[in-house]
């Protein structure tokens, strides 16, 4: 997979870092104010699952800049990932990086970063480490799709507002690198630990926390996770997954000591308003909300009707989402809550006799 035509373009309202990487150009727009260097880093990072994938090496042009420590960290990264791909869904093969001008370097934008959207673990994250992060990034392409300027818009105001309480700037960014995964069949949680990443190594930030979506209890082999993150650090930007030592229920209880925060959730990424309130998610934090006896204007009380007709039919697809509902059934259980704990059994009970069918299928295939 090369890489080629790496380039910094000044435009009236951004810049755009952008090269492509095989057929695709990937691309990533910040403000004028931030100080953006010419490298190869964030290409790579980006690459690293794809190229893995599509078994490619990666080769650069021999002066384009990229960092040693990185390329010697993607060495490790590959012996996680290779050892992952039954969980991750996908055949990975180790790949050779080839060319680039081996450098060191120091931060361009001395800054601490975070991700921000409004959702639990970006809050969360953000809340925990408010004293040390000097600006977050909300960045269209990744929680909601290029196009929906709108959505954008709203969500950013409402996020903004949250933050200047905390005298903390809230940056908006766009990115294309959700797709490139998806161009070549891949998923967004096989690939997004390096897309995360490769937007603040794009950045040449000193710090950048991603929040965690699980905690220290489970080795969620995925894209993101406390192992491999940090992995991707370059000598110039220190990646930090953050939030592990908490659940969910942990989290939305911690957000709820600040109102301004659980006001704020927004968890919908269907782009059908602020949350939809029936996709898999919005129904999951509403059963959280519910059990922790908690209430935000973003979604409606979860009634007995609703648990009933609607949580009760949730169908999950992902060991990652049955960890969650696990989650919500302990306490269910534990507030005596019997129309739920009912609802969450069924679902649970749908899960497994579908997951042990498939089993005994494929063995007898």
């Amino acid at each position: 997979m090369k890489i080629t035509e790496i380039k910094l373009v000044q435009e009236k309202e951004c810049q755009r870092l952008s090269g492509y990487c095989g057929d695709f150009l990937l691309w990533y727009e910040f403000p004028l104010s931030m100080d953006i260097t010419l490298k190869a880093d964030a290409f790579v990072a980006a690459s690293l699952i794809p190229a893995m994938a599509t078994k490619q090496n990666i080769e650069l042009a021999d002066d384009i800049p990229v960092s040693a420590q990185l390329l010697s960290n993607l060495s490790k990264l590959q012996d996680i990932f290779s050892r992952w791909e039954a969980q991750l869904g996908v055949k990975l093969h180790k790949i050779d990086i080839l060319g680039g001008q081996r450098v060191e370097a120091l931060p361009v934008n001395d800054h601490v970063i975070s991700f921000f959207s409004g959702g639990v673990d970006g809050t969360y994250t953000f809340l925990k480490n408010k004293d040390d992060i000097d600006l977050l990034l909300f960045s269209k392409g990744i929680d909601m799709q290029l196009d929906n300027v709108e959505q954008f818009e709203h969500a950013f105001e409402k996020n903004k507002v949250f933050l200047d309480a905390f005298e903390k700037p809230l940056v908006p960014i766009a990115t294309n690198v959700r797709f490139f995964g998806h161009s070549l069949g891949l998923k967004w949680t096989q690939c997004f630990g390096g897309g995360l990443a490769s937007i603040a190594l794009a950045a040449s930030v000193k710090t950048c926390y991603i929040a965690s979506g699980f905690t220290y209890g489970k080795t969620i082999q995925e894209g993101s996770n406390y192992i491999t993150d940090p992995l991707w650090s370059n000598g110039t930007t220190h990646i930090v997954h953050d939030g592990a030592e908490a659940n969910r229920l942990e989290k939305i209880a911690f957000l709820a000591t600040e109102p301004t925060a659980i006001a704020l959730i927004r968890v919908c990424w269907q782009d059908k308003g602020y949350n939809c309130g029936q996709c898999e998610k919005c129904l999951r934090t509403m059963t959280n909300l519910r059990l922790l006896g908690l209430s935000t204007p973003n979604f409606p009380p979860l009634t007995d009707e609703l648990v009933k007709n609607k949580v009760s039919k949730l169908r999950l697809y992902s060991v990652h989402d049955v960890d969650f509902l696990q989650e919500n059934l302990a306490l269910a259980v534990e507030k005596q809550d019997k129309v739920m704990v009912k609802a969450l059994k069924k679902i649970s009970r749908h899960y497994y006799v579908k997951h042990h069918i498939k089993g005994l299928l494929k063995q007898l295939s």
